[in-house]
C-alpha cells in the first residue's frame, strides 16, 4: 500500500447498514468535526442551507444520502448538479459537485463514505452528467483517489475583509510588490467583441 492510501474495508468485519436518500437533518456533525464555529453561526447557516437545499431538491438538482446502522445515521453526503461555464473537454454546462461528506468517527474505515460517493456518481450519471468535482479533506482524499478522482488545483480568496488572511489582498493602487492592482472598469463591450454577442 502506498503512502496516504487507505485500505478498502474488510467486508466480513463491516456492518453495511442501509443507504437511503437524505432529508435535511444530518449535517451539523460535519461542521462540528471540521471547524470551531459558534453555535449562533451554525444555526444561521443551517437556516440558509435548508432554504437552498429545499429549492434544489425540488428541481432534482440536489440529493443527499445517508447510511443508517442500527436505526441511526452514521454517514452522509450530498451531490449538487451545478451550472458551470462551457469547457472544451466537458460536455454540457452542468457538473456534479460532491459536498457535506461526513462519517461519524466511530464508524469510519468501514466503507460508508465510499458507498455514498458511488450512489452520488449513479445519481449524476443517470442525469447525463459527465464530471464530478469536490473539495477533499486530508482524511477523505485517499478514499476519493481510490475511487478514481484526480487531484486538481484550486485557490480561494475571501472577499470579506474580516475573514481574509492578513496580507492576502492589497487595496486598490500599488501592491506591496509594486504591481498595479487598480480595479478594471467593468465592461460588457469587451465581452461583446470577444464572444461576438
Amino acid at each position: 500500500m502506498r503512502k496516504r492510501e487507505v485500505p478498502g474495508p474488510n467486508p466480513r468485519s463491516v456492518v453495511r447498514g442501509t443507504l437511503r436518500r437524505a432529508t435535511l437533518g444530518h449535517r451539523r456533525g460535519m461542521w462540528k468535526a471540521i471547524a470551531k464555529i459558534p453555535q449562533a453561526d451554525l444555526d444561521a447557516a443551517d437556516r440558509t442551507y435548508r432554504r437552498w437545499a429545499r429549492t434544489h431538491m425540488k428541481s432534482n438538482r440536489f440529493a443527499g444520502f445517508i447510511v443508517d446502522v442500527a436505526g441511526g445515521p452514521v454517514a452522509s453526503g450530498c451531490v449538487w448538479l451545478m451550472q458551470v461555464q462551457p469547457r472544451p473537454d466537458w460536455k454540457g454546462t452542468t457538473a456534479a459537485y460532491l459536498l457535506s461528506m461526513f462519517t461519524e468517527p466511530a464508524h469510519r474505515s468501514r466503507g460508508h463514505g465510499a458507498r455514498i460517493v458511488r450512489e452520488a456518481i449513479r445519481f449524476a450519471k443517470a442525469r447525463g452528467i459527465q464530471v464530478m468535482i469536490l473539495h477533499a479533506s486530508s482524511f477523505g482524499e485517499p478514499i476519493y483517489t481510490r475511487l478514481g478522482f484526480e487531484r486538481t488545483t484550486e485557490m480561494r480568496l475571501s472577499l470579506d475583509p474580516e475573514k481574509r488572511r492578513v496580507g492576502a489582498f492589497a487595496p486598490p493602487g500599488k501592491s506591496r510588490e509594486g504591481h498595479d492592482n487598480t480595479p478594471l472598469r467593468e465592461s460588457t463591450q469587451a465581452f461583446k467583441y470577444d464572444l461576438d454577442l
